[in-house]
């Protein structure tokens, strides 16, 4: 017998493997990429120990469904400060390869150490692009470009979690220069 949170699970894992299957049958495995976030197994919300026992055999079960019905990649944001639940997000299975997108908690290079074969997506923290000095923005750019290169699966530049909306434009150009500046490789 499954507790109301496992029946819980179970639905939400219904819904989006469904949602997938319909989304493939509109556009196509080529044209979609799944994409999913959990920003509520974050260990400020869960421990590791919960995140083992209820998150993880969910969130295998879909990733898995959804790459058997022919999706090549997921696009997977990992929010929030979640660095002790790395070792079970490991084990779920991302895509050839998967997009596995970091909140700004999550140094890149532990990132990278526990998916050297997808794409590292991240991790500018989203407050330093919004409030910070154009500098600071243009720093935090340059250091996350240089760790992200590091990635062998490849790297993809983003904000840790979501554009501010109140970024000033002076901000969003220093992280176009950086970019300019250091973002080839």
């Amino acid at each position: 017998m499954h507790s109301g949170i496992e029946h819980s699970l179970q639905i939400v894992t219904d819904y989006l493997v469904e949602m997938c299957r319909y989304l493939k049958g509109k556009l196509g495995t080529e044209r979609f990429i799944p994409w999913f976030g959990d920003p509520t197994a974050a260990n400020q919300v869960i421990s590791p120990a919960q995140f083992e026992q209820f998150a993880l055999p969910y969130s295998k079960c879909l990733h898995q469904e959804v790459l058997s019905m022919g999706f090549k990649h997921i696009l997977c944001h990992i929010c929030g400060e979640q660095n002790e639940n790395y070792p079970h997000w490991a084990k779920i299975p991302m895509g050839d390869p998967g997009l596995v997108s970091v909140s700004h908690e999550v140094d890149l290079e532990k990132a990278i150490k526990y998916f050297p074969n997808d794409i590292i997506v991240g991790n500018i923290e989203p407050a330093t692009i919004q409030t910070g000095t154009p500098q600071e923005v243009y720093e935090l750019t340059r250091k996350t470009i240089e760790k992200g290169k590091k990635a062998p699966g490849g790297f993809i530049l983003a904000p840790g979690c979501e554009f501010p909306p109140k970024t000033p434009p002076v901000n969003a150009f220093m992280i176009m220069k950086a970019i300019d500046d250091f973002g080839r490789y």
